[in-house]
């Protein structure tokens, strides 16, 4: 018996140090999540004297916060398309609209509907399923207004980071958790991206783009 019971200690103890050591190396594997919503310009002129209006960044129908300006003003608009951002700056070279980060939460891309409000058109334009990866892109338009001095091209974006989390197990050997598409955990992100080249209201067109990578 006491054999017995000095085996199950040492074997109680083993299992305890590996999932110890297990939960330590999530550290390295997992991800946080993370959204970030910018304009940006890459033109060696930058657009001078800039009025923006654009879509929100919508979280499963609320808008998310956007940020003030160090230079410039920006602000929630009503027009025609609902509401809408203005912004308006001297220059843009980029500027950050809203942006999120959690170590502690995940962001399903599939369900979570975080994307850009309002957007007119949205039509599936191929869609790639194996057992290691989802892939899908859209074509997009949003309503835009744009005002500027010069000939420029200014980019309107939404990056979406969904993290990713395992659970421990044994020394190196985690558990994949989440996110999921039906029971695949899976790490991935959202990046959707519309060009503005014209002055005036204008439907933008763009493209987003979904890609999943399984951890199965």
């Amino acid at each position: 018996m006491r054999r017995k019971n000095v085996i199950l200690v040492i074997f109680f103890l083993i299992f305890f140090i590996g999932f110890e050591f297990s939960d330590m190396t999530l550290a390295f594997i997992n991800l946080p999540s993370s959204y970030t919503y910018y304009v940006t310009s890459f033109d060696k002129k930058l657009p001078k004297n800039v009025t923006l209006i654009i879509p929100t960044c919508s979280l499963n129908g609320d808008i998310a916060e956007i940020k003030p300006l160090r230079e410039g003003n920006i602000s929630l608009l009503d027009t025609q398309y609902g509401k809408m951002i203005k912004i308006e700056a001297e220059e843009v070279g980029h500027i950050t609209i809203t942006s999120f980060i959690s170590s502690e939460k995940t962001i399903d891309i599939i369900n979570e509907n975080i994307t850009l409000s309002p957007i007119l058109e949205r039509e599936l334009l191929s869609k790639t399923e194996n057992k290691k990866e989802l892939s899908m892109v859209y074509r997009v338009k949003i309503p835009v207004y744009a005002e500027f001095e010069g000939n420029s091209t200014i980019y309107v974006t939404l990056h979406v980071e969904s993290g990713f989390k395992a659970l421990p197990f044994f020394f190196t050997f985690t558990i994949p958790w989440e996110p999921r598409y039906g029971w695949k955990p899976y790490a991935g992100h959202k990046y959707l991206e519309v060009k503005i080249t014209k002055k005036g209201w204008q439907l933008a067109e763009g493209e987003e783009r979904v890609r999943l990578i399984f951890a199965v």
